[in-house]
């Protein structure tokens, strides 16, 4: 099992085999799971869980639960007289994941697509006009204080538990200590700035793999379609570590008992898949970097210009 982003470098080297799925099978998949694990125009993963982020509302310092833009979440966390407005991760570093959202919001991209859908790794979008639009409404959070440097993965989550933060953009994986806390909360899509894109995060989707060279590939490929078959070896698995569904029929089971699950599963269908290309690698540092600075105060056209340059240098563009 392992994230569909590591597809194309287990392709590249020989690793994994394609599946198959029957009719049934995906018929029941969400549409961002089944395509996470195209690579090629072939199946490469059975799909078991996605993450991706959305909106949490503390409701008892706003009752702006489900903000239609960013400017209206700006105003309304302002107005809750919150420590922090939005706790979303920067750090010193960047944190090009958790800052997709608004990225592709202002009109940002990673890499374009081919006629085919599949991506194009030689049209970097870091860096083009798009992307710059995206850093200026970035630098102007900065700006305004609403997106900070201080705020990073270590803390992000915390400076929401401890009733300091309005609003926070995380996955499903706060949600544990969140309701350990007791925070009265509303969980939302998250918006994109007023007259510009939809905000679209990434999806990240857990998948099962046949080995290429395994020693009992042919269990392998049977465990696999039974997976795929129905939902209740997931059903089981989320007993044990609960984590958004991809499959329709074990979602309507949760959808009265665990709600923000199936919603996170509702907002991934929304969200980008995380390229899963080998060149994916060379975008998280440069661009994590750019808007770090950028919300540290650097100028967003040559800093993001400057992120695009290093990227494409490095992948001999």
């Amino acid at each position: 099992m392992a994230a569909h982003d590591w597809i194309g470098n287990l392709v590249q080297n020989g690793t994994i085999s394609p599946i198959t799925l029957d009719s049934a099978a995906e018929a029941n998949y969400s549409e961002v799971a089944l395509n996470a694990v195209t690579y090629d125009g072939q199946y490469y993963g059975v799909p078991y869980c996605v993450e991706t982020l959305g909106l949490f509302v503390n409701k008892d310092l706003t009752d702006v639960t489900e903000p239609a833009t960013i400017e209206e979440l700006v105003a309304a966390g302002q107005a809750s007289g919150a420590d922090v407005v939005l706790s979303l991760p920067v750090g010193e570093s960047g944190d090009a994941y958790h800052m997709e959202p608004l990225y592709t919001s202002g009109g940002g991209y990673l890499f374009g697509t081919k006629d085919d859908g599949s991506l194009d790794s030689t049209d970097v979008g870091v860096g083009g006009e798009g992307s710059i639009a995206a850093a200026k409404k970035i630098g102007e959070l900065g700006e305004q204080g609403v997106l900070a440097t201080s705020v990073t993965g270590d803390n992000a989550i915390s400076l929401f538990t401890e009733g300091k933060a309005a609003y926070l953009i995380s996955g499903p994986w706060a949600l544990g200590d969140i309701n350990t806390a007791g925070i009265n909360f509303e969980l939302s899509k998250i918006p994109g700035f007023e007259g510009m894109d939809d905000a679209r995060p990434f999806a990240g989707v857990n998948a099962f793999y046949v080995a290429a060279k395994g020693a009992n590939k042919a269990f392998a490929e049977t465990f696999v379609a039974d997976v795929a078959k129905d939902s209740t070896i997931a059903e089981a698995m989320y007993a044990i570590n609960p984590l958004p569904p991809v499959q329709e029929d074990l979602a309507s089971k949760l959808e009265s008992s665990d709600a923000n699950m199936v919603k996170f599963m509702e907002f991934a269908e929304n969200a980008d898949p995380m390229p899963a290309i080998p060149e994916m690698s060379a975008i998280w540092g440069p661009l994590g970097m750019a808007e770090a600075n950028i919300v540290g105060g650097s100028d967003p056209e040559s800093t993001m210009t400057s992120a695009g340059d290093e990227i494409k240098s490095t992948l001999g563009l």
